[in-house]
């Protein structure tokens, strides 16, 4: 071989690179998940019981105004994977122009609707939901600024400012809790915990300028569509808690609450995939085997998760509450390791359908979350199920109707792509 002669690479280099990312950013989301529940775990045991519903509400709207957050970050994301040419930078900073215009918005929004939020919740501390405003303005710049990362797969710093929004959390939040256990002390510590992730994401996007006026607005306008489909999707895999509270009696509502914990973590567990796989998705949109892929990888971390549930019922029923509170939903608690990880695949086909720019797929949602309204009011408002027959009728409709609508929504994105 001639010394000017490039050696191959090989073969393998490609599959072990994303390995590594993939071990990176999985290990990161992890980090941050564990570190939230680890700040719920201190909350309920520091506050007294009306204060942590108090904080375990303004948290469930920080999770809804959240999907501004996910919905900049995909919009970055796709719009850097398929950007061809030079000018990276400067989408780059329309992409962070809009999340600090969206982050903006979302505070004043929130600190005009304080009073409003003091009825519905019931909560007297105005300083307490006045903090939801700033805690929800750096989550909203995170979000612009992982999309950005995401799209130009820059796995490890990606996982840097996941790691430190759980660490945030963790540390700051459930460290004022441990110096000061009140509901405005748990607010103050969240608010400084969700500024860290913002600023170590600035910190490595400095230097992105040029952005106009005009391309700020086509971000801000895509990511209005993808915040839809997303805020479709959330509904859906949420509503059946509020079916489990409306149409069964308290103590089933309660075994069906506990079993939704199972369920939650089918859902996460695999997100570090999607957050993987999301860009490639979006530069190749017509790949149905990468798709394929990506589901099958959702679903086989799935299948683990059930196969666990299954061999350790008692293990995961002291987990998630203890024998003696949850003892009879051992039997059933696959049953909700199936309805979590089928939502975790229908995730994953909601962002592949963002990635493509598929308008049809939040009408698709909205239209499946009213059918399993529907049949829920029918099976278990009628009683012609009730007791523990009613949570497991409940967890397998919603099963099912998350497995086919995503059957529905992967058959036209092939469609569209061929």
């Amino acid at each position: 071989m001639s010394s000017g002669t490039t050696p191959a690479p090989h073969p393998q280099a490609p599959r072990r690179a994303f390995l590594r990312s993939a071990t990176v950013v999985a290990v990161a989301m992890a980090i941050m998940n564990v570190a939230a529940y680890g700040f719920t775990l201190i909350g309920s045991r520091r506050l007294p019981q009306e204060q942590f519903g108090a904080i375990t509400a303004l948290l469930g709207l920080l999770l809804i105004g959240n999907v501004a957050s996910l919905g900049l970050q995909a919009t970055a994301a796709r719009q850097l994977a398929t950007h061809t040419g030079s000018g990276a930078a400067t989408l780059a900073d329309a992409m962070l122009k809009a999340g600090r215009r969206s982050a903006a918005g979302l505070t004043v929004l929130c600190l005009v609707l304080t009073p409003v939020f003091m009825w519905l919740l019931h909560i007297d501390s105005v300083v307490a939901i006045l903090l939801l405003a700033p805690t929800l303005g750096g989550l909203t710049l995170m979000g612009s600024q992982l999309g950005v990362l995401q799209g130009s797969q820059r796995w490890t710093e990606l996982a840097a400012v996941y790691t430190s929004a759980g660490v945030g959390r963790l540390l700051l939040g459930g460290g004022a809790l441990i110096l000061h256990p009140s509901l405005d002390w748990a607010m103050a510590g969240l608010a400084v915990g969700a500024a860290v992730p913002a600023v170590l994401g600035q910190f490595f996007l400095r230097g992105s300028t040029g952005a106009t006026g005009k391309d700020i607005k086509e971000v801000l306008r895509e990511t209005v569509h993808g915040t839809h489909t997303l805020l479709a999707f959330f509904a859906l895999a949420n509503a059946d808690v509020l079916f489990a509270r409306s149409l069964l009696d308290e103590k089933d509502s309660g075994y069906y609450a506990a079993g939704l914990i199972i369920a939650k973590a089918c859902l996460f567990l695999p997100q570090f995939v999607i957050v993987l796989v999301f860009p490639s998705l979006a530069n190749s949109p017509g790949d149905t085997v990468r798709l394929r892929r990506a589901i099958m990888a959702v679903a086989g971390l799935g299948a683990c998760a059930v196969a666990g549930t299954l061999i350790l019922p008692s293990i995961v029923v002291e987990v998630i509450g203890g024998k003696d509170k949850y003892a009879p939903l051992g039997p059933y608690t696959w049953l909700f390791a199936v309805a979590g990880s089928a939502y975790a695949v229908l995730q994953l086909v909601v962002y592949a359908a963002i990635a493509q720019q598929e308008k049809r797929a939040a009408l698709a949602i909205w239209l499946g979350l009213v059918v399993l309204a529907v049949a829920a009011a029918i099976i278990l408002g009628t009683g012609t199920a009730a007791g523990l027959t009613g949570v497991k009728v409940l967890a397998a409709m919603t099963s099912t109707c998350a497995l086919l609508l995503s059957a529905a929504l992967a058959t036209g994105l092939h469609r569209q792509s061929t």
